[in-house]
């Protein structure tokens, strides 16, 4: 088995750069002097001033490929959806991540995909 552990430092300059490239320059400022992220019981937790958003696991595919399925509660109405990554589609209460299928994704059994004590917790398993 492997196990991937992404920590939320990893994530945060993931979500700057969305957000960088996908909101007004106010927005940016905003989210880049004021945001704390938590990752616990499934659910990430964006704290942005007085505001908090969240990112639940509702799906997720058996492979390593395929949807991934979130539930949010984000201000999609800030965000550029036009300049957000292909693989990512945001949608009013949903947000769906895809990851295409290749050789090595469509052999790895994904066997735990979670959100706990600040990090992502990925375990695989040869099918």
């Amino acid at each position: 088995m492997l196990e991937i552990k992404i920590e939320k430092d990893f994530i945060m300059d993931i979500l700057n750069g969305i957000v960088k490239y996908s909101t007004s320059d106010i927005i940016r400022k905003i989210f880049n002097l004021s945001t704390k992220i938590k990752f616990r019981n499934n659910i990430i937790e964006i704290r942005v001033l007085l505001f908090k958003y969240y990112i639940k696991i509702l799906k997720k595919p058996e492979f390593i490929s395929g949807i991934f399925e979130f539930e949010h509660n984000l201000p999609i109405s800030t965000i550029n959806q036009n300049k957000l990554p292909k693989y990512i589609k945001l949608e009013k209460k949903k947000l769906y991540l895809y990851i295409p299928e290749n050789f090595l994704s469509k052999n790895l059994h994904l066997k735990e995909f979670t959100f706990d004590n600040d990090e992502i917790i990925i375990k695989l398993d040869n099918y």
